[in-house]
């Protein structure tokens, strides 16, 4: 007959390794998760690395066409897929000449976008005049906006204000002028006497002629380009926005005036 302590020792023994399996099972399976989750970022991070490798050469690609006489790429803000490493990418050029310029814009220009945001007739007015008494503060400087974020300083700016006309405005470029060949809609629309029949023509007109020769970019100088490339590798999104002004200097034809 088996003592009693015996048998308890037994159970003992077998709880413990129970245990032990258990632990062990857990390591296990501690072990395998790291290695899957590992295995996961490392995808996720090359992805990603693959993602913006194929944004920069979309936008190296993009200032090429802008050095192009033979044929240009639509440069008012329309967007366009092209595969590329087999990926697709999708890019956006925009003339800044298309887009309202703060350190330019007379006030009633100014009025008219911030009403557009939905600001009162009134409050939209004291914005463009404090706009334009910002740009009067800064005699000594060649610009008075360097970049869209100098606009939240404005009193009377909100984030929300900002939110709505900043794919309208611009900093950069030496255009005085509005130029409605390359304006995106949004812009035609605040132009004087630019009706929407008016709006409605002159876009069709412009997809007309997209495929012409035009004059390179090379031949302007001061001219500036936003360009958005966005790819998606594996899941992984990454998008590329660069401002590329041109010199005309054929030594140094270009220089990035913004890179994120």
């Amino acid at each position: 007959m088996t003592p009693r302590w015996s048998k308890a020792q037994r159970g003992l023994a077998l709880v413990s390794v129970l245990w032990g399996v258990a632990i062990l099972s857990l390591i296990a399976a501690t072990m395998l998760t790291a290695s899957v989750t590992t295995a996961y970022i490392d995808r996720n991070v090359w992805n990603r690395t693959r993602a913006a490798s194929l944004d920069d050469a979309a936008v190296n690609r993009a200032i090429l066409l802008l050095m192009d006489d033979r044929k240009h790429p639509r440069v008012d803000g329309a967007p366009s897929n092209f595969r590329f490493d087999g990926a697709v990418v999708r890019l956006r050029i925009q003339d800044e000449a298309g887009r309202i310029n703060l350190n330019f814009a007379d006030k009633e220009m100014l009025q008219r976008l911030f009403a557009s945001a939905g600001v009162a007739r009134d409050a939209a007015a004291q914005l463009a005049d404090r706009v334009v008494a910002h740009r009067t503060l800064k005699p000594g400087a060649a610009i008075a906006f360097r970049n869209l974020d100098e606009l939240r300083d404005i009193p009377g700016v909100t984030p929300a204000i900002y939110a709505r006309v900043t794919p309208l405005i611009t900093a950069f470029g030496q255009t005085t002028s509005v130029d409605p060949s390359v304006a995106p809609r949004e812009v035609l629309a605040l132009l004087p006497d630019m009706t929407p029949d008016a709006i409605t023509l002159a876009l069709k007109d412009r997809a007309q002629k997209q495929d012409l020769p035009t004059t390179s970019a090379l031949a302007i100088q001061g001219s500036t380009y936003t360009i958005w490339a966005d790819a998606t590798v594996g899941g992984a999104r990454v998008q590329r926005v660069a401002v590329v002004q041109f010199t005309a200097d054929k030594a140094n034809p270009y220089l990035f005036l913004g890179w994120h």
